[in-house]
């Protein structure tokens, strides 16, 4: 079944608020791997939701909330397998696919 609509379908990633860092990272890495065979269809982007409170890392120094992940990640390594694009300029309709 072909959509009716023109350009690319964006699959936004989100994990449980309390779970840890690994399985964030694992949960959003697995649907790349689906974005992956999804682009073989269809023109796909990935929206990478920012970090919120890493319980585990808790400190008053930092400021958690809304973390890009490429405070974390290289995302243009990302990028060579999976167009993707970070939440904030998702959100914002900058549309900046890294």
């Amino acid at each position: 079944m072909r959509r009716a609509l023109r350009g690319p379908v964006y699959l936004l990633c989100d994990v449980n608020p309390p779970e840890g860092f690994s399985l964030h990272r694992s949960v959003c890495i697995h649907i790349a791997f689906l974005l992956k065979t999804l682009l073989k269809m269809e023109e796909s982007v990935l929206v990478i939701p920012p970090w919120g409170r890493l319980y585990h890392w808790q400190s008053l120094d930092i400021h958690q909330v809304r973390i890009p992940w490429s405070d974390f990640f290289d995302l243009s390594s990302l990028n060579r397998n999976i167009p993707d694009t970070e939440y904030q300029p998702f959100i914002a309709g900058e549309m900046v696919i890294v």
